[in-house]
């Protein structure tokens, strides 16, 4: 039976044609019209059925599920959904269906990870022929591949949001290649690995595409042994070349996981994988591949990476290799999205010999995840801040790595490792505490270093490792751990540092946004710290403001009267920690002038007169004093006898400020508290 134009309908953009066509093919098949594997033949199927969900209108969901669910019962079925990223597609798609059809997803699920009694590579048997099954060992390997693959499936691991790339193949002669440098990197002698990191990262990390470091981790692991050198406790100038190499597969990976998320973000010329790359994908990407070229630089032997003009050497000595050796891997490609890709290891028939030696389920099973990756390197990198103390180069190289590894680690890993208990999760959180534990113990030291007496270098030196430090222990927070959390998982040290960067003024000047975020951890971490914080920085305010007051009431020119008062009314609570009584004649001075003139504004008297009346009544006895004490010099002022031959407007009004009611009760009833015996000086002359 035809089924092509059927099929066809259900991708419609009518609604009522994709309804009528799905109910159509499910009346024949329950009345036996056609068969089950008639159906898992038609690839276009499973894609209109997956597309069924993105259209605006989604009706009859169950049913289409429930087709889905049986077509996934045949093995063949089961096989067309993995390959047209039905997992991927119905990961996204569970939390957003009802929970009753949850179930039937999950079943869907099921069937798809349902181990086959025998591998996809093994030849069908014959009813003459002894029958081959699989040994336990090699089914147990597939089923962690599973789970290794497709983390995101299982419900109890949800601590990832990438694991690891798409598997990559390599031959004979780039599996030589990598070979012979990572045995160069464990060498004794020191020439060689040194050559070896330039080569490495100046050659070899252009060839090969960055997550083959990570499938085969070897060579990542020889250069973390080597950030670990110290001659003579000095940083040696093979960590400063790791530190180099691991920066720049550090960005490799990101550009790579941008290109897996996005394949279109990567023109073909930036490609890494080359024309005469030996890199090797599966079959059906390979099918897709064009091997049109456009210029004689794309049909050169060894193709230049982007910003290297000319040809340039392999990285094993041999220039010209790769035409006899690449195979059918010359054409010009990219790896298929990891939604696409089966988690059964595909048979490769077009691959070539040198190929098949290559043991790809066991390399998979020890491959590195990027958030592994990414947590090593901090891990190794951190104790060289404190290593190469002397070297800001060595610093700057350090931070440097950091840096590209806290944007790794915010790609591959989602907030829910700090509450989730699987295995993978328990292992990277305490690797992430040991870390940022180690990065308050780094914050804490140099703090107290700056405020040693040492030449001016050093505290130079040691004042920008503290605040490179900082900086990035805080954005490292805000990319991992969510505010909230932070009680429950910052270790002690880093909270101590985490207090020092909030009292750091200089600091909070320089970098307001990071020291926002430090206090809303410091919140959440130690609400102690915190109060303490907000009363130290409440007074740091209120000194700074009244400098700045003193600064402006004493300076020349046209004055803003209403920031005065309020810088007046903020220096006020500082009396009791500077006592620095000028406040108060400034004060004084500028409440008798502002009610000296009748069209003076009620707003700037009302707030001069609360200003005073604070004075008046201030807990601390010299400021209460010098306010009756500046109060008494105006009054002698503006009523002595030396102004007897002035007219009565001009002298009375410096004194307008203390005829009203509140301020009379004020000096009536607690004036007579004044141990000076100021209150019947003013009196006196009050009354005169």
């Amino acid at each position: 039976m035809e089924l092509s134009s059927l099929i066809k309908k259900i991708g419609h953009s009518l609604v009522e044609i994709r309804v009528r066509a799905l109910k159509n093919i499910r009346s024949k098949l329950d009345h036996g019209l056609i068969a089950i594997p008639d159906l898992v033949q038609e690839r276009m199927l499973f894609v209109f059925l997956l597309e069924w969900f993105n259209f605006p209108e989604v009706p009859i969901q169950e049913e289409v599920l429930e087709l889905i669910g049986t077509l996934s019962k045949h093995p063949s079925g089961a096989q067309m959904l993995r390959e047209v990223g039905a997992v991927e597609f119905l990961t996204q798609l569970s939390p957003n269906v009802d929970p009753r059809l949850r179930t039937i997803v999950d079943g869907i699920f099921d069937q798809l990870f349902h181990l086959p009694e025998a591998l996809p590579s093994c030849p069908p048997t014959t009813s003459y022929e002894p029958h081959s099954v699989p040994s336990l060992q090699t089914v147990f390997k597939t089923f962690i591949f599973f789970l290794f693959l497709y983390p995101a499936v299982s419900t109890s691991v949800r601590c990832l949001k990438f694991s690891v790339f798409p598997w990559l193949s390599l031959n004979t002669t780039d599996r030589h290649i990598l070979s012979s440098n990572e045995s160069s990197l464990r060498s004794d002698n020191h020439n060689l690995v040194r050559t070896t990191c330039e080569l490495l990262r100046d050659v070899i990390m252009q060839d090969f595409p960055a997550e083959i470091f990570l499938q085969r981790p070897s060579t990542v692991q020889s250069l973390l042994s080597l950030l670990g050198l110290n001659v003579d406790g000095d940083v040696s100038y093979l960590t400063f070349q790791a530190l180099a190499c691991l920066e720049q597969l550090c960005r490799n990976l990101r550009s790579r996981l941008r290109f897996y998320r996005d394949p279109s973000f990567c023109s073909a010329k930036q490609d890494p994988v080359s024309q005469n790359s030996s890199i090797s994908y599966p079959q059906e990407v390979r099918a897709t591949q064009h091997s049109g070229v456009s210029s004689p630089e794309e049909i050169s032997t060894r193709p230049s990476v982007v910003g290297r003009p000319g040809q340039r050497v392999r990285g094993d000595g041999q220039d010209g290799d790769a035409a006899s050796s690449s195979g059918s891997s010359s054409q010009r490609g990219a790896p298929p999205r990891p939604a696409q890709q089966s988690p059964l290891p595909q048979p490769h028939p077009e691959l070539p010999p040198e190929m098949e030696a290559e043991d790809s389920l066991e390399l998979q099973l020890q491959q590195w995840s990027l958030a592994r990756f990414a947590v090593e390197a901090v891990e190794h990198a951190l104790p060289l801040i404190r290593t190469g103390e002397k070297s800001l180069k060595v610093f700057q190289r350090v931070l440097e790595l950091l840096t590209e590894a806290q944007g790794l680690l915010g790609d591959s890993i989602a907030p829910e490792v700090w509450d989730e208990h699987s295995l993978t999760a328990i292992e990277l959180r305490e690797k992430l505490q040991a870390c940022i534990e180690t990065l308050g113990d780094v914050i804490c030291y140099y703090h107290g270093m700056t405020s040693s007496e040492q030449p001016e270098s050093s505290l130079i030196h040691h004042r920008m490792v503290f605040t490179g430090t900082a900086i990035f222990t805080i954005r490292l927070l805000q990319t991992l751990l969510p505010v909230e959390k932070a009680g429950d998982n910052l270790p002690e040290s880093t909270v101590a540092a985490i207090f020092l960067v909030c009292l750091d003024s200089s600091f909070s000047v320089a970098y307001p946004l990071i020291q926002e975020s430090a206090v809303a951890y410091l919140e959440q971490a130690c609400f102690e710290r915190y109060s303490l914080y907000r009363r130290v920085s409440r007074v740091s305010h209120c000194m700074e403001a009244t400098c700045t007051f003193l600064k402006d009431a004493q300076a020349e020119g046209d004055k803003n009267w209403h920031e005065l008062l309020e810088l007046a009314d903020q220096g006020i609570d500082a009396f009791l920690y500077h006592q620095h009584l000028p406040v108060v004649k400034e004060c004084v001075q500028i409440c008798s002038y502002l009610w000296k003139f009748a069209q003076a504004s009620p707003l700037l008297q009302s707030e001069s007169q609360k200003i005073f009346l604070k004075l008046l009544s201030h807990p601390v006895s010299p400021v209460k004093a010098e306010t009756y004490s500046c109060t008494l010099s105006i009054l002698k002022e503006c009523l002595g006898v030396q102004n007897v031959a002035k007219p009565a407007t001009s002298i009375c009004s410096g004194v307008h400020f203390l005829l009203h009611s509140r301020v009379l009760y004020e000096i009536s009833m607690f004036g007579l508290q004044d141990q000076f015996n100021l209150y019947c000086q003013i009196k006196h002359f009050t009354v005169h």
